[in-house]
């Protein structure tokens, strides 16, 4: 299959959308997490090509970060788990200088964040204090802040006061982890009363056993989903990007497959009111979906670390890692809302990217093809850094390869 290949669009993002300059961040040393991530390639990329040292903390040399070029070092810990990886940063830290440590999964934000203490006398880590992350990542807790900065929301209870629900929550609803926790629950579709009772004795069985995860209910909204996605720094928002979800895996809604970049004034009111209201510092994703019935952006989350559409940003010229590797060298940032607008991605072999969306939603199939055919719609597919698309390829052909024998 012939995909669209990023093609220097960083560089023509920039002279199309001048951006402020601050300092050449070359020669900076960042260390990253989470390498079998797309977004921390997508920050590997993206940093080691401005000439920015970039080391990968790992549990294998084979992941996805760690076979860019632009990877100058492999550090292995001995397992995946965050305790194994902060550990191993600690002793990297106390043994050789690192300008900026970079997080990109919410399990290793909050565990860097928990010992940021540990960290600054050898480093910088651009993040919010612990309390503030988990605040964050907390749906209840950013449904009712929304209350309170006059952000729309859909309604919303928790689900262990399902006994209280009330006519005015109407199906089909949405129950969903109340926290952001790896290997968290699918979100799960209620579209009738008798798929609500057994909810019910679901949760009443598990509290009865001990188990300790919170749901929420809320209404369902029709649409499509919208992304604010912003640089802070002490509290002050410096950056701003936007995109709409236009293929997600899976279909049904999950992560994006395909996106656009747009720009709404509203929408950046809104995003900017949640985060200003939290004192943020560092990158941060608002999510909303655009509700069909009356077109306004209802909240549906926040992500406080980086996002996994990143590479949208990157190719419009949004440099979110090199904003934070500029605060970490003890640069003051300006404010800019300038990229590129309307423009479309896609991650055609990526792990949840367009191939597997079309799995669950065969229909897209020329939608998919069209895109991949169209040089004007970019992929992080880089036939200068192609070890990593490989990498994909392989998982690919593996994941088939089990749904043919099942």
């Amino acid at each position: 299959m012939t995909t669209s290949v990023h093609i220097n669009e960083l560089a023509e993002a920039v002279s199309a959308h001048p951006l402020t300059a601050l300092r050449d961040i070359a020669g900076a040393r960042a260390l990253v997490t989470d390498e079998h991530y797309k977004h921390s390639l997508g920050i590997v990329r993206q940093l080691g090509r401005q000439g920015v040292a970039v080391s990968v903390v790992a549990s294998s040399k084979e992941s996805l970060a760690c076979r860019s070029r632009y990877c100058r070092e492999v550090i292995l810990a001995e397992s995946g788990q965050p305790e194994s990886l902060v550990k191993t940063i600690l002793q990297t830290l106390r043994q050789r200088h690192f300008d900026l440590v970079i997080p990109v999964s919410y399990s290793m934000t909050l565990a860097l964040a928990r010992q940021k203490d540990q960290l600054l006398p050898y480093t910088r880590l651009e993040v919010p204090p612990y309390q503030t992350i988990a605040q964050a990542s907390d749906k209840w807790e950013m449904t009712r802040l929304a209350q309170r900065v006059a952000v729309p929301a859909p309604r919303t209870i928790r689900a262990s006061e399902l006994d209280q629900l009330g006519p005015e929550l109407r199906f089909p609803l949405v129950l969903k982890p109340q926290q952001e926790t790896p290997g968290r629950p699918p979100i799960r579709y209620l579209y009738k009363k008798e798929e609500l009772s057994a909810v019910r004795l679901q949760l009443s069985n598990s509290r009865h056993n001990g188990a300790s995860s919170e749901f929420i209910v809320q209404e369902y909204v029709p649409g499509h989903g919208c992304g604010l996605f912003a640089t802070y720094q002490n509290g002050v928002c410096k950056r701003v990007f936007m995109h709409r979800r236009l293929r997600e895996y899976p279909a049904s809604g999950g992560v994006s497959s395909c996106a656009e970049s747009f720009y709404d004034l509203k929408l950046e009111s809104h995003g900017r009111r949640m985060l200003d209201a939290l004192n943020w510092h560092g990158v941060a994703m608002v999510e909303f979906r655009r509700d069909d019935r009356d077109g306004e952006y209802k909240l549906m989350e926040i992500n406080p670390k980086f996002w996994g559409s990143l590479d949208l940003a990157l190719a419009a010229g949004a440099d979110f890692p090199s904003d934070l590797c500029q605060m970490a060298l003890g640069g003051t940032l300006s404010f800019t809302d300038q990229y590129v607008r309307d423009l479309r991605f896609h991650w055609p072999l990526s792990s949840q990217g367009d191939l597997y969306h079309l799995w669950t939603r065969p229909q897209s199939f020329f939608a998919v093809a069209i895109d991949a055919l169209n040089p004007r719609v970019k992929s992080n597919v880089w036939l200068g850094d192609f070890r990593p698309n490989l990498s994909e390829l392989g998982s690919l052909v593996a994941r088939a390869f089990r749904s043919g024998k099942a």
